[in-house]
């Protein structure tokens, strides 16, 4: 075992030596993963692409016959917990990746997948780990290339594994569970790196991003969200576009003292790439601790006129960062809910797609924010190219200042420890209890759909708001530290909301909701688009996974398989040419008992406890490949 520094300790072991690829042989790894990403028949990464669009260009199963769609194979995967990874198809193999412990599955799709291989990591912390982690023991996803499979176990080890057989290739520890590190977020593969990040928001931890060489597992550069600028990676490269970034330390000076060695902005969702620009793009996590009172002088908000954040904005927690794939420097970040006291981590930056907006054709990232409002960038240089507009309500934000890039703060929903503090802003306040909209998120990690097609932008939504007040505590290394309490309903109804969720089709450029579809419960699972213009998605609570009309969000086709759905779906072409749709059915914990006096459409009627993988495609005379 052989230890590296770069800006933090971290011990890699290399079970295999691989030999060192040339310069060609680097490119040819990342033209490679371009390729595959076009071939509609497979789904070689998460979210489908590189520009996050969760998106099928198949269309065999469309709107003519999705009603003829039927289950061709299941398989029952064996552990209690939700899943929230979607499997991957590389040729004629699926491959699947549990929460904890973490097994990765090589299924045969010539054979209605039978398993080719299996791999159990040996994770000896594991009961250190899931005490560790926020809110479950889930993993986001596996990555792929050069023939190896890629993933993060949750206590933060590496494992490249040979997509033929499973073994080990190599192996390295990106985290540090004793001071409350652990690992979710998907890999992104790009060039000759695989990057990977930590979370642990909730414990004081400072995020993280690292690169590792595809081929060794040896670190080649590490950058965190908040400190120095060469820990941060702000050097020349560094070109924000509005001028509160475009100060001498934006990510050390906006936090006051040494707050920001315990500052969150984390890393556990997803990443996006632009391989012409050579930027990945990828959001943080909720600022840490969430009481803001330790992260600015004591009590004391700096409000502009407008009610934008002049001081201590706690750069860069809750944003979204830019960064070159290849050295890692930061080229533009922005932050969207500066001083965070409302646990608004930002999981995903967003989508990359083209845009005609004002005449022009735009180079953009366009993302819908946990903190309820809708953003358009341009992808090169961190500039919103429309104002933002909120697609749920909103009483936190009241908009965004184009001019300086600020956001603008009800001074209402500010939060404080001391109501004396608190008083000297809101002279009535009667208590320090803040309830506020859209609570802890207007959406979650919950992936997006885009579809070329439509050109629409399908995005679970959430109404409700939150409810809590800030209290006194120390910072323990692995500890919990929010320092916080939530009071009385933590998720009321937003006012005026008919529903908790919804499932939302925004046309991004216009900013018009063009369709939404009511849930009872908040929307808490991802969405798939086809070219058949059907949006595919499990839930809500009744074991029901769905398609819609893509262009009106009418209900197509149910299925009931009795489970909750975390996972997104995927499609692909299997070995006979028939289109498959492919989703994980899973429930965290046991279900509750169901009364005899439940209703006979209760939820608790028509779920139950388990994973298993669901697999569809249309009759084979349908499909017309009937032999």
């Amino acid at each position: 075992m052989s230890a590296l520094t770069n800006r933090g300790r971290v011990w890699v072991v290399v079970l295999t030596v691989m030999f060192v690829l040339g310069v060609s042989s680097v490119t040819l790894a990342h033209q490679g993963l371009l390729t595959l990403q076009k071939d509609p028949k497979q789904w070689v990464m998460p979210n489908g692409n590189y520009s996050g669009w969760n998106y099928s260009g198949l269309d065999q199963i469309n709107l003519s016959n999705i009603q003829n769609l039927t289950m061709a194979w299941s398989m029952q995967l064996g552990i209690l917990d939700a899943h929230e990874a979607s499997p991957l198809v590389i040729g004629n193999t699926m491959y699947i990746v549990t929460p904890k412990p973490n097994y990765v599955y090589a299924l045969d799709l010539t054979r209605d997948g039978a398993i080719k291989w299996e791999f159990r990591p040996e994770i000896q912390q594991i009961d250190a780990a899931i005490k560790a982690a926020c809110c479950g023991a889930e993993t986001r996803g596996l990555a792929y290339a050069d023939g190896k499979i890629f993933y993060s176990t949750l206590d933060g080890q590496i494992f490249a594994l040979n997509a033929e057989d499973g073994k080990v290739v190599w192996r390295a520890e990106n985290a540090n569970i004793a001071i409350g590190e652990t690992a979710s977020a998907m890999p992104l593969i790009v060039n000759d790196k695989v990057i990977v990040g930590v979370m642990g928001g909730e414990k004081g931890v400072r995020g993280h991003v690292t690169a590792y060489n595809i081929n060794t597992g040896s670190m080649r550069w590490r950058y965190y969200s908040m400190g120095p600028n060469n820990e941060v990676g702000i050097g020349p490269r560094f070109k924000p576009f509005y001028a509160d970034d475009k100060v001498p330390n934006p990510a050390l000076d906006s936090w006051y003292g040494d707050s920001w060695k315990r500052g969150g902005g984390t890393i556990w969702g997803w990443f996006t790439f632009d391989p012409d620009l050579n930027l990945f793009y990828y959001g943080t996590s909720n600022c840490s601790p969430w009481n803001p009172d330790y992260r600015r002088k004591w009590g004391e908000v700096d409000l502009d006129a407008r009610g934008g954040l002049a001081s201590y904005r706690n750069n860069y927690c809750s944003s979204i960062l830019a960064r070159d794939a290849d050295s890692g420097e930061l080229v533009w970040a922005y932050n969207l809910t500066p001083q965070d006291a409302w646990d608004l981590d930002e999981p995903s930056a967003g989508i990359i797609v083209d845009l005609q907006i004002g005449g022009r054709m735009r180079k953009t990232l366009v993302h819908p924010a946990r903190n309820g409002f809708y953003y358009v960038f341009d992808r090169a240089t961190g500039e919103m190219l429309l104002k933002p507009w909120p697609f749920v309500y909103n009483d936190l934000i009241k908009g965004v200042d184009m001019e300086t890039g600020r956001t603008l703060y009800d001074i209402r929903r500010i939060m404080f420890t001391k109501l004396e503090d608190r008083q000297k802003y809101v002279p009535d306040a009667k208590d320090t209890t803040v309830t506020w909209c859209p609570g802890i998120a207007a959406r979650n990690w919950f992936q997006d759909a885009y579809s070329p097609r439509t050109g629409l932008i399908y995005t679970p939504a959430s109404n409700q708001c939150g409810t809590q007040k800030m209290v006194e505590g120390k910072f323990v290394p692995g500890a919990d530290y929010t320092l916080r309490e939530t009071v009385g309903n933590t998720n009321p109804l937003a006012p005026g909301a008919e529903s908790a969720g919804e499932l939302q089709a925004n046309d991004p450029v216009t900013g018009k909701t063009v369709w939404r579809v009511p849930w009872k419960v908040a929307n808490n699972a991802p969405v798939m688009a086809t070219a058949g213009d059907l949006l595919f998605q499990g839930g809500p609570n009744e074991g029901v996974f769905r398609a819609f009309n893509a262009r009106t969000g009418q209900i197509v086709w149910t299925f009931r398989t009795g489970s909750n759905f975390r996972s997104s779906p995927i499609s692909y072409a299997g070995p006979d040419g028939r289109q498959y749709v492919a989703i994980i059915g899973s429930q965290l914990g046991p279900n509750t008992r169901v009364q005899p006096d439940a209703a006979p459409d209760a939820d608790i009627r028509f779920r139950r406890s388990g994973a298993t993988l669901y697999v569809f495609a249309l009759p084979r005379s349908v499909a017309g490949t009937a032999k």
